[in-house]
């Protein structure tokens, strides 16, 4: 294998850089696996029973070290850029209040699971309406959880600390366990200033989030509050709550949802100590790094049965110079590492795979998209994977789709790229040509035809030109999906871009026409990943995907300051990308966005998501990935 990789990649590897002006960052890698038919290790075994209790004990230790401790900025320019990142002295009144009341949100949540004063936080003629709404509507029950839905009553409000008090209370009195299982958030995603009859004020829409643990279960709160703020004390102080909206969500700690099989797993396996338990923080700073996306911990994992012997097994895409790992299931649910023996620990910057049988001989083949290329390895009788093809593409790659799309009975290849000219700056968009909110300046996605003849001898045909895909496709692409959306009986394909619009590619008779500026679904925003279910059971197929959420995007995007200069629909565009992730529903010839009513939004700095039948109740519901940076400071809506 690496005879041949050599031969067709050439590696050029550059020194880690580590972006000036980074305080912290650090991404790492989690691993969760669901897997089938798990069975039990002997209950006599005391090591066995504390790894199921605690499947990551042994995993290496890491401490989160920022770039201020690693010497790379120094306590001048970190004081320089806290005096930049002021609003208070650039004119930004409203960010300068959404700090100051941010601040008091902080101390309030405090107070939930901690003993302590209301005074400073709140004015004597505070008004609240009841913090959990006393008439709650069951909207949803099974053997594990409860779901309520909390009804305004406008009656119900109550001049002084009553409600907030008894919410404190309540919460104080029920809730056990460690810090570590205890949280409350707020997030304030809107601002307005006035001047109130009670002197200075403004209001804030804020999202309250509160998760604890009682006894017999947890509990979390969802609310959208609106929180009027008299300003007239150093302090800003809290002189009214309006609870807009509130769910609370009750699950029994005796009945787990989920339950980190990541050690118990993969622990008899040399490379999960070596190399999969360090996060990229530990391995940013000792690998060569050349490409953006290296820096975002983003190589992808597929499943599929590659020894036929009925489980699923996994193959996990590495970043530059860690070897990608195929791991066998076992009868009892644990993994085997035979990325070796099958001849796939490719050590090449992998970003994506797919396990699927591309010669139509009854197997699981191989597709991988490294940095440059396309890799295509065959099954050799369930024993290992022989390359058979490499083919140039894109540099950037991201993601891989595979479909039928011309009705040939082979299965086709669409990589997805990223950045067009990748010379592993930490912001590939930073150069003059670039528009944040539409960028037309990425590397090209390609089509490949499968043309595997008879005999078996895998061939793959560049057709992305032909068929029309070159039609608006130099963006910023993450992911792509194929579904037949329109129910014709051909693969439709949407394509998720960062920076700007996605692209609904509808297939006619193998040809492609972009109709997302038609249909309602060019989603303009971060696009980073799609997934396609029938969720509302009207026998058409539809689409959610991720974007970004920030809470200051959503502040700030609203101001009259905020690019003044500019038309209001160049600021609705800005606007958008800051409202999170979006679910349309198909009506036919269109979609709908159901995003804000179905309450999809806010899925944070999603980076994927898919819909997935959680409760086995035929009903799709979703699952998504999200997060960025860790810290030991306020990493804000990371």
């Amino acid at each position: 294998m690496k005879n041949f990789l050599r031969q067709v990649i050439t590696s050029n590897y550059v020194k880690l850089r580590i972006a000036k002006g980074l305080e912290s960052c650090v991404a790492v890698t989690v691993i969760f696996l669901c897997i089938i038919g798990c069975t039990k290790n002997d209950p006599s075994d005391s090591t066995q029973e504390e790894q199921r209790s605690n499947p990551t004990k042994n995993a290496p230790k890491e401490k989160n070290i920022n770039s201020a401790e690693l010497g790379f900025i120094s306590k001048t320019k970190a004081a320089e850029w806290e005096q930049i990142d002021d609003p208070s002295e650039d004119g930004w009144e409203t960010e300068f209040l959404a700090n100051q009341a941010n601040k008091q949100l902080k101390e309030l949540g405090s107070l939930f699971f901690n003993e302590g004063s209301l005074n400073d936080l709140v004015t004597s003629g505070i008004a609240t309406d009841p913090l959990t709404p006393e008439s709650l509507e069951l909207i949803f029950k099974d053997k594990n959880i409860t779901v309520h839905k909390g009804n305004r009553n406008e009656n119900q409000q109550n001049i002084g600390t009553q409600h907030l008090e008894k919410e404190l209370n309540s919460v104080r009195q029920k809730r056990t366990g460690s810090d570590d299982d205890n949280h409350a958030k707020f997030k304030i995603i809107g601002i307005k200033k006035e001047n109130g009859s009670s002197g200075k004020t403004f209001t804030t829409e804020v999202l309250f989030s509160l998760n604890f643990r009682t006894e017999k279960n947890v509990i979390e709160k969802h609310a959208r509050w609106s929180v009027q703020w008299n300003e007239e004390q150093e302090k800003p102080k809290i002189e009214k709550i309006r609870v807009l909206s509130f769910n609370q969500t009750t699950s029994s700690k005796s009945e787990k949802i989920f339950t980190d099989v990541t050690g118990s797993a993969l622990d008899s396996n040399d490379c999960y100590k070596t190399q999969l338990s360090y996060g990229m923080n530990h391995w940013l700073t000792r690998l060569p790094v050349r490409a953006m996306l290296n820096r975002f911990g983003t190589p992808g994992i597929s499943i599929g049965d590659v020894n036929g012997d009925g489980l699923e097994d996994i193959y996990l895409c590495q970043e530059p110079g860690l070897p990608n790992r195929l791991f066998i299931q076992r009868k009892n649910g644990t993994l085997m590492d035979v990325s070796a023996e099958w001849g796939v620990d490719w050590l090449e910057d992998s970003r994506s795979s797919i396990i699927a049988d591309f010669d139509n001989d009854g197997d699981q083949d191989l597709a991988v998209a490294v940095y440059g290329m396309l890799l295509i390895a065959k099954n050799d009788q369930q024993k290992r994977f022989v390359p058979a093809i490499a083919i140039k593409t894109s540099w950037s790659t991201a993601s891989l789709a595979a479909a039928d799309y011309d009705k040939d009975g082979l299965l086709d290849l669409y990589v997805c790229a990223y950045v067009q000219e990748d010379n592993g700056e930490s912001i590939g968009a930073a150069n003059n040509q670039f528009v944040y909110h539409d960028a037309e300046n990425g590397a090209p996605n390609l089509l490949f035809k499968n043309e595997t003849t008879e005999d078996g001898k895998l061939s793959f045909v560049n057709t992305t030109e032909e068929v029309g895909l070159n039609i608006n496709n130099q963006r910023w692409s993450f992911a792509a999906s194929w579904e037949d959306f329109d129910n014709d009986g051909d693969q439709d394909l949407y394509v998720a871009n960062d920076y700007g619009r996605n692209n609904l590619y509808r297939n006619d008779a193998g040809k492609f026409t972009d109709i997302a500026a038609n249909t309602n679904t060019e989603d303009s925003a971060s696009g980073m990943s799609v997934t396609w279910a029938d969720y509302d059971r009207d026998g058409r197929m539809d689409l959610y995907v991720s974007n970004m959420f920030s809470a200051a995007g959503n502040r700030i995007t609203e101001q009259q300051k905020f690019k003044s200069k500019t038309n209001n629909k160049i600021r609705d565009r800005f606007r958008r990308f800051a409202r999170g992730n979006t679910l349309l529903r198909n009506i036919e010839s269109s979609f709908e966005d159901k995003s804000i009513s179905a309450g999809v939004n806010m899925g944070r700095w999603a980076w994927g998501s898919n819909f997935v039948d959680l409760n086995n109740d035929s009903l799709s519901d979703l699952v998504v990935a999200n997060g960025y940076l860790t810290s030991k400071e306020e990493t804000g809506d990371l």
